[in-house]
């Protein structure tokens, strides 16, 4: 009697849960959960061979078994659209494990696309059916404030760690790292930005870039002198880029939800992360001053903006390039003629200014990475502009272009744009997408590096695209703003696990592996006297460029100017033992060996 009287209501849950679109959601839930469990071994799934022991068999029993039991669920929850859970749920853990554990170097990036590709598919179909609820949750700002502090403190954490790591795995090199080791401490006990390993040479930094915003480390690395506190210095200055991020959100009103988002999104997107994994560069305080600047200007607080855009100059010479095209957008989109003008001319000034102290009394401005525009070398940067103004057919043949024929570029794109949700470019006033045009100091250029997200070209580029998503929400409707946001934070968490947590436990596995050895390497370099002048091997200069005088082996070559050759047995190969070989022939003797590890050279009255 009791079933008799639930029948009714069985039925009416069993034909709603039963209709052709609920059934094939839960037929691929239970498929995607079949995938999940054979991906818990340690297979790699990206043989052929993998789980082809697998019986047609077996596959369809567990897919019932797995569909039966997500139709009584779905059922026991009529008020929830719960197959788009079971869904979502596998869909999302399967993918996880498949970009992040992905062996196959050269094809690594066309599963990462794939997988997005298809992922999309089943967001939208969780987003469709589950929009009245996602509208329904709410975000206090308090809340919200949480989280993002949570957010900065992940990125800093991760992307420290990594770094950090690689100092201590002794696997950051003279260039870029060492350098800027000696170069702080020197700053620390002159306070100039003198450096020998740059340039072969006693030399201020600033003759090679004019980056004063170093200083803004210096306090932290006088109290604590140790290339770590650089390595945590880029770190938290990067992460400190959710901050204002956050407040532009809030200023243009959008949603406590979505400002934590996107901040989320900033601390998890690859370029901010990967940039890093060269070490320490200057280009670090560009996303947050830039940002910075965008939030006072949308503030209509304007004497802190100036002050920003005088940190963005700070940076480097050819920082000034930004703030341009800040002053361009300020004036075109926003109508800001007077505060643009003031940017315009003050960031030609100044980048007018810094080249002719490079020239005149600096190594020169660095503008090869930009000789495929230039006709005459002699021209300069004028010639890539004139380029660029009497050729521009010339110039659209560069933007794809690599040296290689390769298809980078354009892989640079998706990384860029894919975790934002391709939401920069979603306006219908062309004026904002001038905060799209840094991308094209990245892309006509045939220099490898700066269309490549592991390497720090790409701070700035990041902080206007952030922008421009950002400014671009509020005018979008609700379920393409929901849509767009979600995929890109989708696609920002996979290319994260992708690109940036690799990173992370390798480096762990290996300090772990090789704890001991670093730390012998370590007490060996400890040896050598604090007031001697050095010629060292690459990875080895930064652990001991707290010195006046010290210089990379590769680049000083044989000179018999030093007290000491440090040599990193590690990399035993011919051009090491050549260097090994001329020291000894004049007349350098060998002050101590560890075997596979360290050798130094002494020479004759040290």
């Amino acid at each position: 009697m009791k079933l008799q009287k639930y029948l009714p209501e069985i039925k009416n849950r069993a034909k709603a849960v039963f209709n052709t679109d609920r059934v094939v959601c839960r037929l691929l839930a239970a498929w995607c959960t079949f995938v999940l469990f054979t991906l818990m071994g340690e297979a790699e799934f990206s043989s052929l061979a993998f789980n082809q022991d697998v019986s047609f068999a077996r596959v369809l029993a567990f897919s019932a078994v797995g569909f039966l039991i997500y139709s009584v669920l779905a059922m026991l929850l009529p008020k929830y659209h719960a197959d788009s859970y079971f869904l979502i749920i596998p869909a999302t853990l399967v993918s996880l494990v498949w970009v992040g554990n992905y062996s196959v170097p050269d094809r690594k990036v066309f599963l990462l696309l794939a997988v997005i590709a298809v992922y999309s598919l089943f967001l939208v179909y969780f987003l469709n059916k589950n929009a009245e609820v996602i509208s329904a949750i709410r975000l206090s700002y308090k809340h919200a404030t949480v989280a993002v502090v949570l957010f900065g403190v992940f990125c800093a954490f991760i992307v420290g760690t990594i770094t950090c790591l690689r100092y201590k795995t002794f696997s950051s090199p003279n260039f870029d790292f060492g350098l800027f080791c000696n170069m702080f401490h020197n700053m620390k006990e002159t306070g100039l930005p003198m450096v020998t390993s740059e340039r072969n040479g006693l030399l201020s930094h600033f003759a090679v870039h004019i980056s004063p915003v170093y200083y803004i480390l210096l306090p932290f690395y006088y109290i604590f002198p140790s290339p770590l506190t650089l390595q945590i210095g880029q770190a938290v200055v990067l992460a400190s880029g959710v901050v204002p991020v956050f407040l532009i959100a809030k200023r243009l009103g959008l949603s406590a939800k979505v400002a934590a988002l996107v901040s989320g999104i900033y601390a998890l997107y690859p370029a901010i992360s990967c940039g890093c994994f060269y070490d320490i560069h200057e280009n670090c305080f560009l996303a947050p001053l830039l940002l910075w600047m965008f939030y006072f200007f949308e503030a209509e607080k304007y004497i802190p903006m100036y002050i920003f855009a005088v940190g963005v100059l700070s940076v480097k010479e050819d920082a000034a390039v930004y703030v341009l095209i800040f002053a361009l957008f300020a004036i075109l989109s926003r109508k800001k003629y007077l505060h643009g003008a003031i940017l315009a001319i003050g960031s030609l000034s100044y980048f007018g200014i810094a080249l002719y102290i490079l020239v005149k009394y600096g190594d020169g401005a660095m503008i090869n990475r930009f000789n495929n525009l230039i006709f005459n070398l002699d021209d300069g940067l004028i010639g890539a502009v004139k380029t660029a103004l009497v050729n521009p057919g010339f110039l659209l043949t560069q933007l794809f272009a690599t040296s290689t024929s390769s298809w980078d570029k354009v892989v640079y794109l998706f990384q860029m744009f894919l975790p934002l949700g391709l939401l920069p470019f979603c306006t219908r006033r062309p004026s904002r997408w001038l905060l799209i045009a840094p991308m094209l100091m990245n892309l006509v250029t045939m220099y490898q590096y700066q269309y490549n997200i592991n390497f720090q070209y790409n701070f700035g580029v990041s902080a206007f695209l952030v922008y421009a998503l950002l400014i671009n929400l509020p005018e979008l409707h609700a379920p393409t703003r929901r849509n767009l946001l979600a995929l890109g934070a989708a696609a920002c968490l996979f290319m994260y696990s992708f690109y940036v947590m690799p990173s992370y436990n390798s480096y762990t596995e290996r300090y772990n592996e090789g704890k001991e050895t670093y730390a012998q390497m370590e007490a060996i370099l400890d040896t050598l006297p604090e007031d001697a002048s050095l010629n060292v091997s690459t990875f080895l200069l930064a652990h001991v460029a707290d010195r006046d005088v010290i210089y990379e082996l590769n680049y000083h070559g044989d000179a018999p100017d030093v007290d000491f050759v440090v040599l990193d047995l590690r990399y035993n190969n011919a051009a090491l033992s050549k260097h090994r070989a001329a020291y000894l022939r004049q007349g350098y003797t060998v002050w101590a060996t560890y075997d596979g590890l360290i050798e130094i050279l002494c020479a004759p009255e040290a």
